[in-house]
């Protein structure tokens, strides 16, 4: 490598090396700079923060603070009660669902649930290996049920059998509503009490209402008992008052007109004349907001004002230092030419 050239930079008068030099010179003094309004605005910012706190601090007497202690204390623990009944209706569903499709001669002992893997294990008894062949092939052809594994099977005393099973389950099943029971049903032994030729018909016909921005119909899934609406982004869905209709004679409950918060999956029950019962699940979707871009940030604008203003002034001292120490050798220069 030729390193003369280092030597001709030195020894030569390069006018862009000066330029370049001074530059860097004044964007270090510049970023500095910066740093040093940074290191201020932060201490400003922190010192607004404790005035704040303090002036928080003082508002309300003795007593409402204590009062807004216990209203905090409060919400905690209704907080920490709705976490517990959500992770209840969560496992509820798999009892509810373990109930339905155990068989009579088939007992479990054991029960173990891994929420994150959508699996439960099972251990327990069975009568004989037809029993246990049964109880699988009904696992297998229940809707919540994606894979049934049998880990293990021996055989104890009195020739039962004792297993383990894996059951995977679609994650459906964690938020299923299961239907309530039925309303108003002819108790065994007076079916007299139902009229004869009663309609049985207990449909939902029409569900909508209205808001501001126009009417809302909904969307019947005759096969599924569902109901979907979709309103626009900002809709207020907490309060609404559906008009519902019904099959002919058929009652509804919750009644049409009356104010429902749908914020969740609301459950409507048709109950028709001759006492039979259908559910409806009704919910509402909000459209997600209009994606008007991203917003201008303050900080980013700052922070943007800052950059340039250094830049500004590194350019500027550079070129402020260029023309002086140029002036100063074309006065000296002058001089010697003078002499």
């Amino acid at each position: 490598m030729d390193f003369s050239i280092f030597y001709q930079l030195r020894t030569k008068k390069i006018w862009w090396v000066d330029v370049v030099f001074y530059f860097v010179i004044s964007l270090l003094i510049s970023t500095i700079f910066c740093y040093l309004i940074f290191i201020f605005k932060i201490y400003l910012q922190g010192k607004e923060i404790k005035n704040l706190d303090a002036a928080i601090q003082t508002v309300g007497t003795d007593a409402q603070k204590s009062q807004e202690k216990t209203v905090f204390d409060y919400q905690k623990k209704i907080n920490d009660y709705a976490m517990l009944m959500a992770d209840h209706e969560f496992v509820s569903n798999i009892f509810g669902f373990l109930e339905k499709d155990t068989l009579p001669n088939v007992w479990f002992s054991k029960f173990g649930m891994r929420a994150k893997q959508n699996q439960i294990d099972l251990s327990g008894e069975a009568e004989n290996l037809d029993a246990l062949s049964r109880q699988t092939a009904a696992f297998e052809k229940n809707e919540f049920v994606k894979k049934v594994n049998l880990l293990s099977s021996t055989i104890g005393g009195l020739g039962k059998v004792n297993f383990n099973l894996s059951l995977v389950l679609d994650q459906k099943i964690f938020n299923y509503v299961p239907p309530p029971p039925p309303e108003n049903l002819p108790e065994e032994g007076n079916e007299a009490l139902v009229p004869e030729g009663a309609n049985s018909e207990k449909l939902i016909t029409s569900f909508d209402f209205s808001l501001e921005s126009g009417e809302i119909v909904g969307a019947i899934d005759q096969t599924n008992y569902t109901i979907a609406l979709n309103v626009p982004s900002g809709a207020d869905v907490a309060n609404l008052s559906p008009s519902i209709n019904a099959s002919p004679n058929a009652v509804v409950l919750p009644a049409s007109n009356e104010p429902q918060n749908f914020t969740g999956p609301v459950i409507y029950t048709v109950t028709a004349e001759d006492g039979s019962a259908q559910n409806y699940i009704v919910t509402v979707n909000v459209a997600a907001p209009a994606d008007t871009g991203p917003q201008p940030s303050k900080t980013g604008a700052f922070i943007i004002t800052i950059v340039a203003i250094g830049v500004i002034v590194a350019a500027g001292l550079g070129i402020f230092f260029f023309l002086k120490k140029r002036s100063k050798k074309q006065t000296t220069k002058v001089i010697q030419n003078g002499n």
